[in-house]
């Protein structure tokens, strides 16, 4: 009977799998303090954060996700790959791992950032592989932003009016009367 590997079971789920990735990046990068594989509306699939609400670091990478794909699509340079906000007290990265699932790495001021994108390329890699059944089952992200949004038309009185709507319906409510002392 061949030898099984001590790092991984054949019966480990995959949140067990992605768990043991996570692990490796805490520990092949001085400075990281934590990480966790959500997707990309913000579920958890695993972690290990010990001083945050995994949920919130969850919903919060989704968020970064949103507004950097819509960024990076804007400017034309392409799909979301990754990106790392810097903090007074540390870093916070997030990283696409397939088209449907995203890992958030939380540093401490002193992490080496250039360390961490060397060597957690490989691990995200591995995090996109064992997740890709997940990643067929949702739907992958639009490549192309939304449609621009008609400019507003001047009406009388130099009130702007929504492009389509008829002129002077799109008034501003008059201001309420103050209330007596």
């Amino acid at each position: 009977m061949p030898a099984q590997r001590k790092d991984r079971r054949p019966a480990d789920t995959v949140p067990d799998q992605v768990q043991t990735q996570l692990r490796l990046i805490k520990a092949s990068v001085t400075g990281v303090t934590g990480s966790l594989a959500a997707t990309s509306d913000g579920l958890v699939v695993a972690h290990d954060i010990l001083d945050a609400e995994p949920s919130r670091v969850a919903a919060l990478a989704a968020a970064t996700l949103a507004l950097a794909s819509r960024a990076t699509l804007a400017t034309g340079c392409g799909a979301f790959r990754e990106t790392v906000a810097r903090g007074t007290d540390g870093y916070l990265a997030v990283y696409a791992a397939g088209p449907s699932v995203i890992v958030a790495v939380i540093g401490t001021s002193s992490l080496n950032v250039g360390m961490l994108q060397y060597r957690a390329r490989k691990i995200i890699e591995r995090i996109a592989e064992h997740t890709k059944t997940w990643a067929a089952a949702a739907p992958a992200p639009t490549a192309e932003p939304a449609a621009p949004v008609a400019p507003a038309a001047p009406v009388a009185g130099g009130r702007v009016s929504p492009a389509g709507a008829r002129p002077g319906t799109a008034q501003l409510p008059k201001r309420r009367p103050a209330a007596p002392a």
